[in-house]
Order: C-alpha cells, then sequence, then structure tokens
C-alpha cells in the first residue's frame, strides 16, 4: 500500500524527463490535442522527427518540472494549458515553427461533429466492401447510389455527400471512413509558446512573416518618397537627390544666354527636340490626309443661244 504523501516513482520519473527537455531546448509550444486522431499523431510525430519532440503529460506534473526549472515566465507557460495538450520541445523560431508545423498537416477521418472543410466527394467505382446491410445505410445516410459487382458494392456515379461547413453526423462519419475517405485536415493546434523567458501567444505565432515583410518593405518606399519630396538627406536618398540636383541644374543652364563648352551635348539634344517641333508645328496641314469625300460634279455650262446654234 502506497503511503500518503509519497510522490510514485513514474511521476518523478516524468517530472525528470521533462525537466531534461526543458534544458535541451531553447523553445516550448503548446499544442491542442483534441481532434488529432492517435493515428494522425503518430504520422505527425514521424514527420516532425528531429525538429520538434512532442510529449504529453499531466498538467501538475509539467508544473512541477517547469518550476523545478527556475526558468523566467516558465510556470505562467504550464498556466496556459488547456484541455488536452502536447508540449512540443524545439530550437525552432516559434513563428516559423507555426508556419513548420502548417505545412506538415496531414490527412485524416471524419469524427462526429465535424464541419467539412470542403466538399466531400465519393467517386464511383468498387468499393471493396461485400455485400450487406451496408448498402441501405449507404442510401440512407450518404444518398449514394449502389450495385452489386463481382461479389462487391459499387457506387454508380460520383456524388458530392457534403457541402463545406455542412455537419458530418455520427453515422455518415463511420460510412466515410469505411469508403476510406480522409476529408479532414490534420495539424496540430499550436496556440501558446514560450522563448528564452518570453510568452508568445496565439495571434503573434501565427502572423504571417511575408505580409509583415512586403508592409515594411512598403512603408520604407514610403518614407524614401516622402523624404525625397521634402529634400531630407539621408543615406537612402542622397544619390537620388544628387541626380535630382544635377538634373535640375543642367535644364537651368541649358537655357540660360550664355554657351558652356561642357554641355554641347544638351545644346544639340535642346536644338534637335525644338526642330522637331517647329517642323511638326509647320507642315502639320501637309500631314493631315486628305477628305475622303468626293467632289461634287462640274456643272456642265450651258452654251448660250442665238447664232451658235446654227453651226451646232
Amino acid at each position: 500500500m502506497v503511503q500518503r504523501g509519497k510522490v510514485s516513482t513514474t511521476k518523478i520519473q516524468e517530472v525528470e524527463k521533462i525537466s531534461a527537455l526543458v534544458k535541451d531546448f531553447k523553445v516550448i509550444g503548446l499544442a491542442k490535442l483534441e481532434k488529432v486522431p492517435a493515428k494522425a499523431l503518430h504520422n505527425l510525430r514521424d514527420t516532425l522527427r528531429g525538429d520538434v519532440i512532442i510529449r504529453m503529460s499531466k498538467k501538475k506534473l509539467i508544473q512541477k518540472a517547469f518550476k523545478a526549472s527556475k526558468k523566467k515566465n516558465l510556470t505562467e507557460l504550464a498556466d496556459n494549458i488547456l484541455g488536452i495538450t502536447a508540449m512540443l520541445f524545439t530550437n525552432m523560431n516559434p513563428i516559423k515553427l507555426a508556419q513548420f508545423l502548417e505545412s506538415k498537416a496531414v490527412k485524416g477521418p471524419a469524427k462526429p461533429g465535424d464541419l467539412a472543410p470542403g466538399d466531400i466527394v465519393v467517386k464511383a467505382g468498387d468499393t471493396k466492401i461485400a455485400p450487406g446491410p451496408i448498402i441501405s445505410e449507404l442510401s440512407q445516410n450518404l444518398k449514394l447510389q449502389t450495385l452489386i459487382k463481382n461479389g462487391t458494392i459499387h457506387i454508380r456515379e460520383d456524388k458530392v455527400t457534403h457541402t463545406v461547413g455542412q455537419l458530418i453526423d455520427t453515422k455518415q462519419a463511420q460510412l466515410l471512413g469505411r469508403l476510406g475517405l480522409e476529408p479532414m485536415t490534420i495539424k496540430l493546434d499550436f496556440y501558446s509558446a514560450w522563448e528564452d523567458g518570453e510568452i508568445i501567444p496565439t495571434e503573434v505565432l501565427h502572423l504571417n512573416i511575408d505580409t509583415i515583410l512586403d508592409n515594411v518593405r512598403l512603408a520604407a518606399s514610403e518614407a524614401i518618397n516622402l523624404s525625397l519630396e521634402l529634400g531630407i538627406i539621408t543615406s537612402d536618398t542622397i544619390k537620388p537627390l544628387m541626380a535630382k540636383a544635377i538634373r535640375s541644374s543642367i535644364a537651368l543652364a541649358v537655357n540660360l544666354p550664355i554657351f558652356i563648352p561642357e554641355m554641347v551635348d544638351q545644346y544639340m539634344a535642346k536644338a534637335t527636340r525644338e526642330a522637331i517641333a517647329i517642323n511638326g508645328a509647320f507642315f502639320e496641314s501637309e500631314d493631315q490626309p486628305e477628305s475622303e469625300e468626293e467632289p461634287e460634279p462640274e456643272k456642265k455650262e450651258e452654251e448660250p443661244s442665238g447664232l451658235g446654234n446654227l453651226f451646232g
């Protein structure tokens, strides 16, 4: 009989294992497991192997191990544990870890109460299922038309059993599983993390880094444009401001009533532009297309009556 107040060896060993992981990794995350089937969790462990260690334990043991580490705010992370949660131990940046977990999502079967993430389609063909009461169940619950062929049940034609957002009830989930369909996207719901003494909430973990960088680039570009307009000299504006000043100086000098030998090319370019403009204005009428209207026929003058008609 275990004496009251005595801690079991199993619990002591579990706390020691968690403490060792806390010591070895600089980032600790929390992820919900309520909607992650055992098979899907096994697949996720395999895909994350080498990058992330997933460990589940009782909340009290986690709190004890975190408190024993004496690391800043780590006990606060333990207080944030919600429901069935797994600890994620890694050295990855937490935001990159969130993106990494998104990319490692796997397909899994539907469970009762799930909402269809998209249209669920049962394809026509052989189900590999032997005939029996399931025929009527497929018809009643999934509205599937079936036939028996070569000793197995076949689906007559493609059928959308659920549209996006539609509830999947218990019987439907069972039948979709029997048909081998895995319509759900299974991933770890990464909702909180600790890194070097800082607690990182969900809204920060799931920031889109690409969007943030695009916004920073846009803000930097707008700041440079404003600085150029205001004539503010910085390391980023000095070159464009110098180029603008040179262009303005040339434009001013080329219109002065003096000759600057170094600006022969600019004078020639200006003369060429002005000649083209004058030529275009002077010969504008000649360049216009002739009117397509047919000229009016000339009226034949009537010959005068009198002596001339006698010789006609």
